[in-house]
């Protein structure tokens, strides 16, 4: 539990951490309910402490689902497990007290309830926290087995009158039980950890205007890019484009413009991009084009392409009409030992050509 609040402190702007706290606070109380039998009345200790078991599952299934920002199309399962735990608990608890039927439903709703948040956390963690995703749907697994093994033991044998002195079997299970919710707890921390070292990461490889990859972030793919074209000898080019002028839309429109001009391209061009073309924000008004496994003939159509997006794209700002036209430098990496330096000089290269010759051009070359 003081691990469970001291991570919502650390990471309080995660989604979820309310309603994994919330989790937390109902497994240690049903914990704490069901240890007290005897010496308090059954009506607290067998009937909630049981049902603070599926409300915590609730809980963490909403965690889970703020966490990885999905719907709740599942929810209405949970609710109703939690319901029929209700039911169960009151009838076989309070009403007509019976340990094993008790037991029985207890099984068999935690266990459908945890198969569920299992199959929701393997469906959908990122690629980024597989580790600490899949090791927190494994204990969730484990958990259900333990309440179907449970569940096996109680049909083959009754169920004791005081559970807590059931022998070794029903023992274990309380054992183990206890011992993968305090992994589920630590996988959790784990799992935040790693969305914040992420986050971290793509605010260091992000452009915070437009949201492209910035100048660092480029150059890290592009390393890999190159190496996988060289290694498979396929050809690779880039893009370099900056828009005409535009020094005169601040200057006439304010810095305001320039930014919403800068984000409408940066989206337009995005749009024009295929699967594995990479779009770049270099600085100020240069963008960059990374092209895999592409000549220089189809660079420099995907560029005019571009250049007439551009010079198209109207913007309204403040009740006038914003335009703008980009000058276009291709290139296509030939020297086998070059990298992304060479490329990008290359391109560099053309676009001063262009920019000599007026703009709203493309050049292309190796």
């Amino acid at each position: 539990m003081l691990l469970t609040f001291i991570n919502r402190r650390i990471h309080r702007n995660a989604a979820g951490l309310d309603w994994f706290a919330a989790f937390g606070s109902c497994i240690w109380a049903g914990a704490v309910l069901i240890a007290l039998r005897t010496r308090i009345p059954d009506a607290v200790s067998i009937f909630l402490g049981n049902v603070m078991f599926s409300a915590g599952y609730l809980f963490l299934h909403c965690s889970m689902t703020r966490f990885f920002a999905r719907g709740f199309r599942l929810f209405r399962i949970q609710a109703c497990l939690l319901a029929l735990q209700v039911a169960s608990q009151f009838e076989f608890g309070l009403q007509q007290p019976n340990t094993t039927y008790r037991l029985i439903a207890l099984s068999i709703i935690l266990a459908a309830q945890l198969a569920i948040i299992a199959f929701f956390v393997f469906r959908h963690t990122p690629e980024f926290m597989r580790a600490s995703g899949w090791l927190m749907g494994l204990l969730l697994s484990l958990l259900c087995l333990g309440n179907l093994v449970r569940l096996v033991g109680l049909l083959l044998y009754a169920a004791p009158q005081n559970y807590l002195r059931g022998g070794s079997m029903l023992a274990w299970t309380v054992l183990n039980t206890t011992v993968l919710q305090c992994g589920v707890l630590v996988a959790f921390v784990w799992m935040t950890a790693a969305r914040l070292h992420h986050d971290l990461e793509v605010q260091a490889l992000t452009d915070p205007l437009t949201g492209l990859l910035n100048r660092r972030g480029i150059e890290m793919f592009a390393k890999r890019a190159i190496a996988t074209s060289q290694r498979n000898c396929l050809p690779i080019s880039a893009i370099l484009f900056d828009l005409d002028e535009f020094k005169r839309v601040n200057d006439s429109f304010g810095h305001l413009c320039g930014d919403t001009l800068l984000i409408a391209i940066s989206r337009c061009i995005g749009q024009k991009l295929r699967e594995g073309e990479l779009l770049a924000r270099l600085g100020g008004d240069e963008f960059v084009v990374l092209l895999g496994s592409t000549g220089i003939d189809a660079a420099n159509a995907i560029a005019q392409r571009m250049r007439t997006a551009i010079e198209e794209l109207r913007i309204d700002y403040e009740e006038r009409e914003v335009s703008a036209t980009a000058s276009f430098g291709v290139a296509e990496l030939g020297d086998p030992g070059g990298d992304w330096k060479d490329l990008l000089l290359s391109c560099d290269r053309a676009l001063y050509a262009v920019k000599q010759g007026g703009g709203n051009l493309v050049m292309g070359g190796n």
